[in-house]
């Protein structure tokens, strides 16, 4: 009983740092209760096209408990950091290391059953809250029903039991293998002036600058997606160097500059935040990565949102599309016949007959030749495809001409300068490049390369396209000499109609193929309907608009916390130094006015750092979103301006509010 009594009234008296704790763990378990009721959703396993969001659910779910893991570590070592002169009280004054590992056990059953019991409640009722927003962001049907999980409840349960198991062997650890008088001096150690640390400063120096030179130099959307993780760990490994090494060698350097450092104010003000980087660098470099995170991820997934109807449109130039390696009066006629069959009209119809695609590599700049390997250089592969001038003219209304040797290139995405082009063996003149096909809008940027070139009417022959195959024959996407029907129409009717139509398409063309039995004729088959394409995109990023919405939240979290703690932290330790700089002269106006300029500069200083570093990655972002179809990069600028502003704003007010509890500590 007398452990119990001990242990609440610990927890009573420290309740400065015990309350953001217990909020901060109950808003995690909260976290870990809406992704494992989402993702253990039997919905997801009968929604049509819902299996990739549940995959992203899944996912989605490990990183939140990772960073659970992990944030909660960090916050009770703070924690436990402040309580060693107390725990060293206690020992000094009879109470064994024993008696006090029993008492730490108790405080932390204690915290356990009032953040997970509370914790469990609000996610339980908060869970059906988070769920309509995701159906409303999703626009998932009624099939998409909330099912709350005795799986998810037990799965959180023994997540923070595992994580308070670990905190309490870690305080057991910390609590015996220290002496009485080491726990009372742990409080307030670290006030020995530290050095510079020159290496540790050159590293963080090189891994920014290596990092940020990735995300500049960057050409390609896949070297994007492999580079992108090499570069945040760069940059992660650089702040932390910069903000613990770096910032007191650079300010050991201007103390060393007389005339600069021998002034009032730069006197106070350098000494001062020399031992405030020493005790804080670690800290403001973690608030420093998870604004930069938070910011990466909302403006990201905010953009992908946003951008969602034009994303469908590029993807889709028209409202409906097949392509088939058949004749193209049977391509129209199985069309008619299906519409027809579904009580349906066909309207605007337009149609073409190119070449099936040929995947080459670009050797260089003018010559293309098979491609060996299938994990070769993304950036270097170049897909073809052939059209006769009259079915361009046709089609374009326009009134070229070629010579037998002539071309025209029309480049999907990028441009084509060169005067010639080799593709295998067949060498043409580059006669000029086109700005336009209807079939074929133009993209600002592209995972991987496209041309359209324009041959002459007697070169497109079934002989040329044989030998293109022949060139080709070693390729590890060999080239089909028969040429492609591409049928493009709108359907009169409601979307589900439409929809529905797209189905029976679908089915009718397998079908044929399947009775055929040519497989080159299965391959060549594609059915695109607009309306498919949107259900479809609207459930992706719908998705990723929630997980963004919810690591947005966990990083802001943690942010709050982390800066509570801080300033809790300065305001102890700036007491005493208040106290100091009164008794060496200073009014308390110059005094106060001192210290609200450094508290400024450190609390500010990560998030200058985050948008410095979301700045840089702005390129590397920007070909992260071409993997995702969305090249309009005026949307990103405009969408993460807003979002650096407004988190801006919630930082400045995280500040303002948890500011209030380090000046009631320095004029105590």
């Amino acid at each position: 009983m007398l452990y119990l009594r001990l242990a609440y009234s610990n927890i009573k008296k420290n309740h400065a740092v015990y309350v953001p704790f217990c909020l901060a763990t109950i808003f995690t378990v909260i976290l870990n209760m809406v992704m494992q009721i989402m993702s253990n959703n039997q919905g997801l396993d009968t929604l049509k096209g819902a299996s990739s969001l549940k995959v992203m659910f899944g996912l989605g779910g490990k990183i939140i408990m990772i960073f659970t893991i992990i944030f909660t570590f960090y916050t009770h070592s703070f924690l436990m950091k402040r309580r060693k002169k107390e725990l060293g009280l206690y020992n000094i004054l009879g109470m064994d290391k024993k008696n006090l590992t029993v008492m730490m056990l108790i405080e932390n059953l204690m915290t356990l059953f009032v953040t997970l019991t509370v914790g469990l409640l609000s996610g339980a009722v908060l869970s059906k809250l988070m769920f309509l927003v995701l159906k409303r962001l999703t626009g998932f049907g009624d099939g998409f029903v909330y099912e709350f999980s005795v799986a998810s409840l037990g799965q959180v349960s023994l997540l923070f039991l595992g994580i308070f198991m670990g905190t309490f062997l870690y305080d057991t650890w910390e609590v015996r293998k220290t002496k009485p008088i080491e726990l009372l001096g742990q409080a307030n150690s670290g006030e020995k002036e530290p050095k510079s640390k020159w290496l540790f400063t050159l590293v963080g120096i090189v891994c920014l600058s290596a990092g940020y030179g990735i995300s500049l130099t960057i050409d390609s959307p896949v070297k994007a997606l492999t580079q992108f993780f090499i570069a945040v760990i760069l940059v992660i490994i650089g702040t932390y160097s910069i903000f613990i090494a770096g910032s007191v060698t650079l300010l050991k350097l201007l103390k060393k500059n007389k005339q600069f450092y021998y002034r009032p104010n730069n006197f106070i003000s350098i000494s001062s935040m020399i031992f405030r980087m020493k005790q804080n660098g670690a800290g403001l470099a973690t608030i420093s990565i998870l604004c930069t995170m938070a910011l990466v991820t909302i403006s990201s997934t905010v953009c992908l949102y946003i951008g969602q109807e034009k994303i469908i449109q590029s993807r889709n130039p028209f409202e409906n599309s097949v392509e088939v390696a058949l004749p193209m009066d049977e391509t129209k006629q199985t069309i008619n016949d299906v519409v027809k069959n579904q009580g349906s009209a066909i309207e605007e119809v337009k149609y073409a007959t190119l070449s099936s695609p040929l995947i080459t590599l670009k050797e260089n700049d003018d010559s293309f030749t098979q491609l060996k390997e299938a994990f070769s250089n993304y950036s270097n592969i170049v897909g073809i495809r052939f059209i006769s001038l009259s079915e361009y003219n046709r089609i374009e209304r326009e009134k070229l001409t070629l010579a037998n040797n002539e071309v025209y290139v029309y480049p999907v995405s990028g441009e084509y300068k060169e005067k010639r082009i080799t593709i295998g063996k067949q060498v043409f003149e580059v006669k000029d490049t086109l700005k336009q096909f209807v079939f074929a809008p133009k993209e600002e940027d592209a995972v991987l390369g496209s041309l359209i070139l324009v041959i002459p009417d007697k070169v497109a022959s079934t002989t040329f396209f044989e030998g293109i195959a022949e060139d080709f024959k070693e390729s590890v996407f060999p080239f089909t000499p028969t040429p492609v029907s591409i049928v493009s129409f709108e359907l009169a009717g409601s979307m589900t109609k439409r929809m529905e139509i797209a189905d029976r398409l679908q089915e009718r063309f397998q079908a044929i193929a399947a009775m055929s039995g040519n497989e080159e004729l299965e391959r060549s088959l594609t059915v695109t309907s607009i309306d498919k394409d949107r259900e479809e995109m609207r459930l992706l990023y719908g998705g990723f608009f929630f997980l963004g919405i919810i690591f947005g939240i966990s990083f802001l979290m943690a942010t709050t916390l982390i800066i509570y703690y801080k300033q809790v932290s300065e305001g102890s330790d700036d007491r005493e130094r208040f106290i100091i700089m009164q008794k060496v002269g200073l009014s308390h106006k110059e005094v106060k006015k001192t210290i609200q300029q450094q508290i400024l500069l450190v609390f500010f200083l990560p998030i200058i750092v985050a948008v410095i570093h979301l700045s840089f990655a702005f390129p590397i972002i920007r070909k992260l979103m071409t993997l995702f179809e969305l090249n309009n990069s005026y949307l990103l600028i405009v969408t993460t301006i807003i979002c650096v502003l407004i988190f801006s704003l919630a930082y400045f007010v995280i500040y303002w509010r948890t500011s209030k509890v380090y000046y009631q500590l320095v004029e105590r």
